[in-house]
């Protein structure tokens, strides 16, 4: 085994079991599959999972830099996740389900469909400060002493990514396969309560910090 696979397995699996928890990201892939279709449910995944390789990157090539990062931006990260949580949670409860499903992927794409689902979910994942203390454990499970070679400096936040990516394919896929045949009706009432949820979550991540 090279020293580039070796670096990289244990990543993937760190990206995996981060990525397994059901939050707010879990949320939004699967609403997002059964809305709009299997390719917003995956780009919305793929979001999180860039958030997640940037965190291991930073914590790889500098625990301290990310520790600092994280303590300082605290408060306007949560302000900013939270706010970008309930804007999700309303858009998801106003926007009809007839129309995203009676839109064409042109229409979409042409109103920043899967970028927008992308960089959303970006966004929500890297402004949760909790994203970034797994990979504060990097740090302390490295090698320590040892400079920082360039196999572990590629290794791990690919990892990460692909670990992470892989989870959220298997939840679009899954969703998809699953839950495709569900009735107009019954999707709207999961889009409210997804709605709901969104906002509850940005509405308690403002909270922590009064």
């Amino acid at each position: 085994m090279t020293p580039f696979i070796a670096h990289l397995l244990p990543a993937a699996a760190l990206g995996l079991c981060v990525a397994i928890p059901f939050g707010p990201i879990g949320l939004m892939c699967v609403q997002r599959t059964l809305t709009f279709g299997i390719w917003f449910g995956i780009a919305s995944g793929m979001g999180a999972a860039t958030a997640h390789g940037m965190f291991s990157c930073l914590a790889t090539v500098s625990g301290t830099v990310l520790t600092q990062m994280t303590l300082a931006l605290h408060t306007p990260l949560r302000i900013t996740g939270g706010i970008v949580l309930v804007l999700m949670g309303l858009r998801t409860i106003l926007v009809p389900t007839r129309a995203a499903h009676g839109a064409t992927c042109g229409d979409l794409l042409t109103c920043g469909g899967l970028i927008s689902a992308y960089t959303s979910t970006l966004l929500i994942a890297a402004a949760n400060p909790m994203t970034a203390l797994p990979y504060l454990g990097v740090t302390s499970a490295l090698e320590t002493g040892k400079p920082l070679i360039m196999d572990r400096a590629l290794a791990s936040p690919i990892g990460v990514m692909l670990g992470s990516a892989s989870w959220y394919l298997f939840l679009a896929l899954s969703t998809n396969t699953m839950f495709r045949s569900l009735q107009k009706a019954a999707l709207d009432r999961f889009n409210r309560l997804t709605g709901i949820l969104l906002m509850a979550l940005g509405a308690s991540l403002c909270a922590r910090i009064v």
